[in-house]
């Protein structure tokens, strides 16, 4: 409950300052701090992995996917453009697996970053793992002319050098080579979303979420028909794990993919892929056709450490930290195929 008042009190602020009265300061900073302090007491270095409903994907899905959620997974699957360093190759090369990172924008708040799902694969295994980032992430977004690292929030990294600066924070972050990235605005996803009707999916229960466009959306519990946004809003919150959780993630991608499979033409993916800042082409990704039968989703619930940054006695800026070991617990998780 205090996590839900604390978000709702964060929903009514700009991404870069919070503006309060001294009163309201002491006892928002008071509550980040306890809040902080029990999660540091709480926090497992187990990572919870949840197995998903085996799928077959095909060729369309696949291509659908691949610059939704998985611009990834083939071998020699990149472009002349690709950016992919000789550690990325080695790593494939010895363990086998890929990595991907997806991150949705909005050029409409100055491209801003606000869902990050990174994705790893095995083709031996045909198992995918998923672990998505809050956007609210403390992380090293830039380097300073000195030599030292600019931290920020991940929402900021775009602004810094684009999508290939974003999977470069992401990189460091989790210390992890990310072998394929793919920047999707906002805007092309409601347009394909729009083209299928919106997607139906129930809410087990009443929900406020944090939004894009405005400061958040109402659902009610039940049966809905989502548009883009709201597509993106509850990925969002699922990332955060307070309210909503990681199966509620995979339940939307399987949502989506499952309707694109029977009404997105490859014209139209095409069309839209051209829209996607990716260092992988899409005539690879159509020509190299993969299988999946498990995707597991990893939490980072039990890491997040909810603090601030105090600008001035009346400005702050919320943010999540994750401790090392933690993240290095994820990214071995990521990275290991039983």
């Amino acid at each position: 409950m205090e996590d839900k008042q604390l978000r709702d009190r964060f929903y009514n602020a700009s991404d870069r300052k919070l503006r309060f009265t001294e009163e309201d300061r002491n006892e928002v900073f008071e509550k980040i701090h306890k809040l902080g302090e029990k999660n540091t007491t709480q926090k497992s270095l187990l990572v919870s992995s949840k197995k998903f409903a085996p799928l077959t994907v095909s060729l369309l899905v696949v291509s659908l996917c691949m610059f939704l959620f998985l611009p990834l997974i083939f071998p020699g699957g990149f472009n002349e453009e690709s950016h992919t360093s000789d550690a990325s190759v080695s790593v494939v090369q010895e363990n086998e697996f890929l990595t991907s990172l997806i991150s949705v924008k909005s050029k409409e708040m100055d491209n801003r970053i606000y869902l990050n799902l990174l994705l790893t694969y095995s083709k031996d295994k045909k198992m995918m793992k998923v672990v998505s980032l809050p956007y609210d992430t403390y992380a090293p977004v830039a380097d300073n002319n000195d030599g030292t690292t600019l931290y920020d929030k991940l929402l900021f990294s775009y602004s810094f050098g684009g999508a290939e600066n974003v999977s470069k924070t992401v990189s460091k972050l989790v210390d992890l080579p990310i072998d394929y990235y793919a920047v999707i605005d906002l805007e092309t996803i409601t347009t394909l979303i729009d083209s299928m009707n919106g997607i139906d999916y129930d809410l087990q229960e009443d929900i406020r979420v944090r939004a894009i466009s405005q400061v958040a959306f109402e659902f009610e519990k039940g049966a809905h028909r989502l548009n883009g946004e709201e597509v993106v809003a509850l990925m969002m919150a699922a990332t955060e794990g307070i309210s909503l959780d990681e199966e509620v993630l995979l339940n939307l991608m399987n949502a989506v993919m499952d309707k694109a499979e029977n009404e997105i033409p490859q014209i139209q993916i095409k069309e839209l892929f051209t829209q996607i800042e990716a260092n992988v082409s899409l005539d690879s990704l159509l020509e190299n056709p993969m299988e999946i039968n498990t995707i597991k989703s990893i939490s980072l619930s039990d890491g997040m450490i909810s603090d601030s940054i105090i600008l001035s006695r009346t400005e702050g800026k919320h943010i999540y930290k994750f401790e090392k070991d933690f993240l290095n617990s994820v990214s071995e998780e990521l990275t290991t195929f039983n």
